[in-house]
């Protein structure tokens, strides 16, 4: 059909129902810069949907399954901060797509969207695309979930397909009082166009005082502060050192000389705070991601990226051509990974533990999880919070290794009244990036069960380790012909000349036993 017939088309569909005009309005057509050998096998839609109470424009992208779209369940993606736009999770993280050096995009081989739809908002108004920037009392954590809610109820509006389906809240970080405010209102206020069914929160902040105190255990244990420096912690800021840390509490002089010493001497400029044994990104300006020369980008689980794709991100979705494929229309907007002016304004709570014992009593599905690389919002926070120090689960099912779909051991797990806990190993702050293999296969698993996981899906290699030689632990995930003659092929060579040169030895020295000797000869 040509091009003007569907602008008609389109139009005469907002006419009728605006509502269901955003799905015609919002399709993406086509990717700049999209450079990859797998075609887009997808629909994708995005956007701004305004929100009827306020008239924000909250800005979304909706990924469709790869497989059984019509029928897959759909999650909700938020990044953290606060102050955070969701694309960073979308681009760097868990989305089909990642941005190389070049600003090409690539697919993502561990993109949650393979078995269930995903959208990923900006939130809050102010973030990202989301429009517009709102007074400082408008950024707090119930107001800002209240508004998630309210774009829920927009958002399948516009698309009925998704209103029977099994829907789940997805994020990390901040997003340990994000959710739970979030999932409180719903079970709260039900909407019978969302059927809730769980939700899923990786490395969650949620209580300031135990997560704070949490990390000055954490860097000790994994050797980035000396034992004298913690002992001094623990001595002199005892169980305030979150409120002194963070300056809600003003502390002795001996415990701010302690925590002085702690940033000093772990040197945290120049550690990936997040994911410990990673790298941090040597740019020093988007402007130079036209030249990368001089930085040396290394191959990575994610494609030629390093450790500078949110870098790559920004300054692509800076492009004027990407901002009209994604329906930013109204002026070009300066992307940025987070909205420092709404960090800085954001009026945090101490905790979001109360929110769970309504949560917990309505039988959804809840997992934690935590990435036990990352020193900022760690697993020692996460188990106190969830027991002890916190909401005292009972504990259901003891702790125990599960394991990816590689065979190797993934992580721990435990299961307490009304949630799942899990550990990934290696993995920092953000899992999906930095174990993608096992990310991907605890968020399916957690979707679809352990069954279908197991018996009906299939898995890409884990480049972790197939690219180290590992040949035995990619068994069972489906290793093409090329890959396999490409790891066999140079050892059956060296085999061979090995056994060749062998045998050629072992005929000069037989020949020289057997031979006559000529020496005294008469002829």
């Amino acid at each position: 059909m040509p091009s003007f017939l569907w602008a008609a088309l389109a139009a005469l569909i907002v006419a009728v129902d605006p509502v269901a005009g955003y799905v015609a309005e919002h399709k993406i057509t086509s990717l700049p810069n999209y450079n990859d050998d797998k075609p887009i096998n997808f629909d994708q839609y995005a956007g701004h949907l305004a929100l009827p109470s306020t008239g924000q424009r909250m800005f979304y992208w909706l990924v469709e399954a790869e497989t059984n779209p019509d029928t897959a369940p759909i999650a909700l993606w938020l990044n953290g901060g606060p102050g955070c736009s969701s694309l960073v999770g979308f681009f760097t993280e868990n989305g089909p797509f990642v941005v190389a050096s070049d600003l090409s995009v690539k697919r993502n081989p561990y993109a949650w969207n393979r078995h269930m739809n995903m959208v990923y908002l900006d939130s809050p108004a102010g973030v990202g695309f989301s429009k517009p920037l709102l007074n400082a009392s408008d950024y707090n954590n119930d107001v800002t979930t209240a508004r998630i809610f309210e774009f829920l109820g927009v958002f399948f509006d516009a698309y009925p397909t998704y209103q029977k389906r099994p829907f789940y809240v997805t994020g990390e970080s901040y997003n340990g009082m994000y959710i739970p405010y979030l999932v409180h209102q719903m079970v709260a206020k039900p909407k019978p166009t969302i059927n809730l069914a769980g939700f899923a929160i990786g490395n969650a902040y949620t209580d300031t005082h135990i997560d704070g105190k949490a990390y000055y255990d954490w860097i000790y244990s994994h050797a980035l502060i000396s034992l004298e420096t913690y002992t001094a912690l623990k001595t002199h800021c005892q169980d305030d050192i979150s409120e002194c840390s963070d300056g809600t509490k003003q502390c002795s002089p001996e415990c701010h000389a302690a925590l002085h010493e702690s940033k000093v001497s772990s040197d945290i400029g120049h550690l990936n705070e997040y994911y410990i044994y990673g790298d941090v990104c040597l740019l020093n300006s988007t402007k130079q991601t036209q030249s990368f020369t001089y930085h040396r980008v290394r191959p990575s689980v994610r494609g030629n990226i390093g450790p500078c794709a949110d870098v790559f991100t920004q300054a692509y979705l800076r492009l004027p051509q990407v901002q009209q494929a994604v329906h930013v229309t109204d002026g070009l907007v300066a992307w940025s990974e987070c909205n420092d002016d709404v960090s800085r304004v954001f009026t945090g709570s101490a905790s979001a533990l109360d929110k769970y014992p309504l949560i917990l009593s309505k039988g959804l599905k809840v997992l934690i999880y935590s990435g036990d690389a990352d020193s900022n919002t760690n697993f020692i926070g996460s188990e106190r919070w969830l027991t002890s120090e916190g909401l005292k689960l009972p504990v259901v099912s003891k702790w125990k290794s599960w394991f990816g779909p590689d065979k190797q051991l993934a992580g721990y797990t435990q299961g307490y009244q009304g949630l799942n806990y899990s550990t990934v190993k290696g993995a920092g702050h953000m899992v999906p990036a930095t174990r993608p293999l096992h990310g991907l296969y605890l968020i399916e698993c957690f979707i679809h069960g352990q069954d279908v996981c197991d018996k009906e899906l299939q898995y890409p290699v884990d480049r972790l380790e197939y690219v180290s030689g590992l040949v035995d632990s990619v068994e069972s995930q489906h290793v093409t012909p090329a890959e396999w003659l490409a790891l066999v092929l140079p050892l059956v060579v060296a085999v061979g000349a090995v056994t060749w040169y062998a045998w050629w030895k072992r005929v000069l020295v037989l020949g020289k036993k057997t031979l006559p000797s000529t020496k005294g000869s008469i002829n």
